[in-house]
């Protein structure tokens, strides 16, 4: 079972964290949970990281998280 802070959170990079400060904390359990749907749309439509879409594994692995849980 996938982990926000084992693995979720590693795959946002501190430039990510830093370009989407002004909407939420992706560096925050709370705020990466509340917005979770919001930020596997983007990642599945590519907008998201804005520079570099995510690989299918590390979105398959968002998905993972998201349906076992959101655990922290």
């Amino acid at each position: 079972m996938p982990s926000f802070a084992r693995d979720i959170r590693p795959l946002f990079r501190d430039k990510d964290v830093e370009e989407m400060r002004f909407a939420f904390d992706l560096s925050n359990y709370d705020d990466v949970k509340s917005n979770a749907v919001g930020i596997h749309a983007r990642l599945s439509d590519g907008s998201m990281p804005c520079d570099d879409a995510w690989g299918s594994d590390k979105i398959a692995l968002f998905r993972q998280w998201m349906d076992e849980g959101l655990a922290p």
